[in-house]
């Protein structure tokens, strides 16, 4: 049997998540827009205005919306008024710094809201001394384009734009038996998947082992456990499942494929495009790394983990098996890297965990344009996934490598390689 590269980190592979439980009614819940994976654009750049998710809604600072539409802020202390004014000016894209904190508190605002002296009523938060909007209350209020891409999570404002209401989709509740059966069997499932993942005969088996329970009938054949995970609700999206999609629907795609069945992909592109054309370049692949040691970073110090410090060596096995992952998804072994290792001069003693002690894997869908961001895609499946989150905010790691790579169909994948 080969050596496991997370000998001591368990927590690199790709687990799916059970489903959490209902809050307490009308609960307020605060959250930095960033940790929702959530990036904003004016335009086609990028900005970072200082903005919370509260219970699903994105609440931005007053005056850095002000500057990114061009609209006026004012305070009026005699009657305690926010004074806007929809004179507008050019839109201020550039000096404005996102310094949302975890843990802040929010309450409703007590202050009067008017729109060229005309009191207005639209939902606003005071959080650390500062008015937050409804970012859609303002536009529509405003009468600027506010738009949410649900596939990338990016938040779009056009200055010049009309406000448009919000149509949203009837969401579908996942039934209490089948939230059950998830988390009560599927976990055990999906791990015993990904570690065979590569092994068609043993994803056959680890189906038939698990198909009672999945499908309720004593015989279940294949095809039953594929047709009750093509139905299943309530399942988890996973980095396994690397599209946005139930993690069950990517395992009901494996064992069709395992079973002799001829799986059309969802996407066909080439030259690393995808449908739009957008090309996926080295220095995009360089640059998502960079920003991706700077968010694990941040996420350590949340918990109190000390920050990982960026390794040539590490640098190099991660992006390595990044490519490797563009043909074949599965961990590394020990003897593949310290093969390459000792080619390239690299010193490695008889234990690979010399230079690699934890390895976390996911893929990030495809690059489709304006607003996709495959970093925050990887981290938000790593952050989603218990099992990666141990690995990256271990404490007993002090270095860290991160490699993206992109497949001849386009497909985006990242590995973070980390060491003591």
């Amino acid at each position: 049997m080969t050596k496991r590269i997370f000998a001591t980190a368990i927590a690199a592979a790709v687990i799916a998540t059970s489903l959490p439980t209902a809050g307490a009614a009308n609960a307020l819940t605060i959250v930095p827009t960033r940790t929702k994976g959530q990036a904003v654009y004016v335009g086609s750049t990028r900005v970072y205005p200082t903005g919370y998710n509260i219970n699903d809604n994105n609440y931005f600072k007053l005056r850095d919306v002000g500057k990114l539409v061009g609209f006026g802020v004012d305070w009026n202390e005699d009657t305690r008024t926010v004074e806007i004014s929809t004179t507008r000016t050019a839109p201020e894209l550039t000096g404005i710094a996102d310094t949302a904190v975890t843990g802040a508190t929010a309450k409703p605002t007590d202050q009067r809201i008017t729109v060229d002296g005309k009191e207005v009523s639209m939902t606003a938060y005071k959080i650390k001394g500062n008015n937050y909007v409804k970012l859609r209350d303002i536009g529509k209020t405003i009468n600027f384009g506010v738009s949410f891409n649900m596939a990338t999570k990016a938040v779009g404002i056009d200055p010049n734009g009309t406000y448009v209401e919000e149509v949203k989709p009837t969401p579908s509740t996942p039934t209490a038996a089948a939230i059950t059966k998830w988390n009560s069997t599927m976990d055990e499932f999906n791990e015993e998947m990904i570690q065979n993942h590569s092994d068609k005969d043993k994803l056959l088996a680890i189906a038939a082992k698990y198909g009672t329970t999945i499908t309720g009938k004593a015989n279940a054949t294949t095809a039953d456990v594929i047709s009750a995970l093509e139905s299943m609700t309530g399942a988890p999206v996973d980095a396994i499942s690397f599209d946005n999609k139930p993690v069950s629907l990517y395992w009901a795609k494996q064992l069709r494929k395992a079973n002799g069945e001829t799986v059309k992909d969802d996407t066909s592109v080439s030259d690393n495009q995808t449908s739009t054309g957008v090309t996926v370049t080295d220095a995009m692949l360089r640059q998502w790394e960079q920003e991706m040691i700077v968010r694990i970073n941040e996420e350590r110090a949340k918990v109190g983990a000390p920050a990982l410090v960026q390794d040539n060596d590490l640098m190099w096995s991660a992006q390595f098996w990044a490519q490797h992952l563009t043909t074949e998804w599965r961990h590394a072994v020990y003897g593949e890297i310290k093969e390459l290792a000792d080619a390239q001069g690299i010193p490695v003693k008889s234990n690979i965990e010399d230079l690699i002690n934890g390895e976390n894997i996911t893929g990030a869908g495809r690059l489709t344009g304006i607003g996709y961001d495959p970093m925050t895609i990887a981290m938000n499946n790593f952050m989603a996934s218990e099992g990666h989150r141990n690995t990256l905010l271990n404490t007993d790691y002090t270095r860290v490598g991160i490699g993206f790579a992109v497949s001849a169909d386009g497909q985006i994948y990242c590995c973070q390689h980390f060491g003591r």
